[in-house]
Formats: C-alpha cells, structure tokens, sequence
C-alpha cells in the first residue's frame, strides 16, 4: 500500500510539473524578475500572464507575483520561498502549487483569505505542514478549497474542519531592529508613547475623511511634550485638531476661530 501511495505522488507531481508547457528553461535564479517572467510566458505584458511555470528554480524573492493582477494558475513548488504575502495581490488566481519550499508559519495561509476563485493549493512539504491538525485548520480558514494537497475536499471534511480547525489571524510583522531604523533614517516610534497612540488615532480620522496618512514626523515633537508646553494628557488631541486644522478652509478656520474664542471667554 505505501508504494502504491508513493506512485500516485510521483504521478501527481509529474501531472503539476507538466500543468503547463514546457518553453524557454532557465537555469537556478533567486529572484523571480518581469524578464524572467515575460520569457517563460511569452505574454507582452504582466497583466497579461495567466499562467506561471517556475518549477524547482530555487527561486527566494517572488516579490514581482504583485505585479501579475490576472495569473490564474501558478507553480511554484521546489523552490525556497518563505511567505505567501505576493499572492495576496493575484485576486483571479485558482490554482497554487506551492509543495517544498520554506514556508514555516501556517498563519501566511491568511493572506489567500481574499481570494475568493482559489480552488486548488498543494502546500504539503512545507514546513508549516508539520503543524498538529494542519489540514483542519486550513480547510477552516480557506473552506473554498475543492482540492487541498492533491486531495479532494469533502462536505464531511469542512464540516469537521469548522470544529476541530483553528482560525488564523495574519502574522504580526516583525519590528524593526533598532540599529536598522537609525541607518534607514527612521524615527524612533515606541508604541507606549502618547505620540505613537496619536498617530493612530489621527491617521484613522484622516482616513474615514478620505485623507492619506501622515508619518510620525510631521507631530509635535517630544521635546514639546518634555519642555512643558504641551502635556502627555493632551498631546493625543493637539495632534488631532492641529493636523485636521490643516485641511480646512479660510471659511472654516474662522469659524473654528470664533470658537475657540467663544470658549477662552468663558473659561476666563
């Protein structure tokens, strides 16, 4: 039985090796490119691949999957990719073949959540497969799937899946190391201070006005804050009213004027 179960795996992955036409090999890469890309697929564009065939390239870095809207059907398997974020921009993509790669957090599942055309996705001999109740809990968070490792998904089995999987949220992305934040001329944000609350707070307004985000730069500065003139207790609502005041108009600005007036009179 185990050999017969070895012959139908060797079988399916000759069938996914030959999914696609064999055209234009290239040798080892690292880094999949729109060269790369354009060339196996003899498309004139990105936006018109449908179809990707890097198999067993020892490709790392997929970061040009972000730029392929339209890719319908992608192989991947035997390669060294550590994360399926890149697909997360392929909206029309229905079939993943992803197997043996160095995919080690089975949370990167989440980032195909969105995928509503996803039917087909190998990603056994990943690290990630090694997870307790692994198949479970993908059928749980991709319950769309109609074949999952070269297996068929059965109603039973997404049943079963909906109680004994476990839902994944996405991962939380890892901070950036103090030394590499200093080098890349970024400010120091530390999450317990009331400028780093502020920002969130103010950028969520800005963002239910339809207004882009603003970076920790453009706030009041913490020397402000530790000079006196302005107190932790009120910096997250100085932040908000002095960079919404900015996006008003002359009429508007008088009017918050006149109000602003109206409540000094009284506190007097």
């Amino acid at each position: 039985m185990a050999s017969l179960a070895n012959l139908e795996k060797e079988k399916a992955e000759n069938e996914e090796s030959e999914t696609f036409e064999s055209y234009d090999l290239y040798p080892s890469y690292d880094k999949l490119t729109e060269s790369i890309v354009l060339a196996k697929t003899r498309s004139s564009s990105l936006e018109n691949v449908r179809k990707l065939n890097c198999w067993g390239s020892e490709v790392q870095d997929i970061g040009i999957i972000r730029s392929l809207p339209n890719l319908e059907v992608c192989s991947l398997s035997v390669n060294h990719i550590k994360s399926l974020e890149p697909f997360s921009h392929c909206p029309r993509l229905q079939e993943l073949y992803i197997r043996k790669n160095f995919i080690s957090d089975l949370r990167d599942i989440c980032y195909l959540k969105e995928l509503e055309e996803l039917r087909i996705l190998w990603l056994a001999d990943n690290p990630c497969s090694d997870v307790e109740n692994y198949r479970h809990t993908v059928l749980r968070n991709l319950p769309k799937l109609q074949k999952l490792d070269n297996i068929n998904v059965t109603e039973e089995e997404l049943t079963l899946a909906s109680e004994e999987g476990q839902e994944l949220c996405l991962p939380v992305p890892t901070p950036e190391p103090e030394e590499t934040k200093k080098e890349n001329g970024g400010p120091d944000l530390d999450p317990t201070d009331p400028l780093a609350f502020s920002l969130c707070e103010v950028n969520k307004i800005r963002e239910e006005a339809g207004l882009k985000p603003l970076p920790i730069d453009k706030m009041l500065s913490p020397q402000a804050i530790a000079a006196g003139l302005v107190t932790a207790k009120n910096c997250g609502i100085l932040q908000a009213v002095f960079l919404l005041l900015r996006e008003l108009d002359t009429e508007s600005l008088q009017f918050v004027q006149n109000a602003v007036q109206s409540l000094l009179d009284k506190s007097s």
